[in-house]
């Protein structure tokens, strides 16, 4: 039971580890590279990563003086190139408020892109900055710091027991639910060393050996796996 625990709670703190970096505005101006035009499609979150030299790449400006200009790097006049600019403030040191001012369309196939989308503002809102190394991932934010963090915690450890999934032992049980809350209750502790009626579910991702939902009490955390092709539930025993 110990173990059990021990597991548990090496890994709420590896996730709080994790997300404690925080992020000044002096640390965020600068040139990087993106996977989007920021403003130009609608994403959960944008992917950053220092532009150390000059390529053809994708990217993104902050500028010292509140305002950024995002596109493409252009190569040829033919193809159809988008930039957006704008303005962003830093809220405390984990978060960003962006808002696109205009949007730009550069080249001769831009056609009614450049009608439908040109000079247009737009309020993206909050993003949580997470910061891995020399990339930052901004995520779209409801505006409270700690629901951010929190959800970057339990991503995490979802992510840490998807790599190990395997490592750990399962007992099965049958369940007709359909809902969350269904399936969950119905997972039975056969080893009988917790209570699972005062957990809570705080997350849950889709993984290609089934549904993963992550319980919470106070500072225990539990996984509960459901099998959804043989209609089964059964808690993450550590091995």
């Amino acid at each position: 039971m110990k173990e059990f625990f021990l597991n548990n709670k090496i890994l709420l703190f590896l996730g709080l580890f994790l997300s404690m970096p925080s992020f000044a505005q002096s640390d965020i101006v600068g040139k990087w590279e993106t996977r989007d035009v920021i403003g130009y499609t609608d994403v959960f979150e944008y992917s950053l990563i220092k532009e150390k030299q000059e390529n053809a790449a994708r990217h993104v400006t902050f500028n010292l003086d509140g305002t950024f200009s995002c596109g493409d790097t252009m190569q040829c006049a033919t193809d159809c190139f988008v930039f957006t600019s704008g303005t962003y403030a830093m809220i405390g040191n984990d978060q960003i408020h962006l808002i696109v001012e205009n949007v730009r369309f550069v080249g001769l196939t831009c056609g009614m892109k450049k009608t439908q989308k040109e000079n247009f503002s737009k309020d993206l809102g909050v993003f949580y900055i997470h910061k891995e190394g020399t990339a930052i991932r901004l995520i779209s934010s409801s505006g409270d710091l700690q629901d951010d963090k929190d959800k970057m915690l339990y991503t995490q450890m979802l992510d840490s027991f998807t790599k190990e999934w395997r490592s750990y032992g399962y007992v099965w049980s049958n369940t007709d639910g359909n809902q969350s809350e269904e399936i969950v209750k119905d997972c039975k502790d056969k080893r009988n060393l917790i209570n699972l009626s005062n957990y809570k579910i705080v997350f849950s991702k889709d993984e290609s050996y089934g549904n993963v939902f992550l319980l919470r009490e106070n500072e225990n955390f539990h996984y509960v796996v459901y099998d959804a092709l043989n209609k089964r539930v059964s808690l993450a025993y550590p091995k």
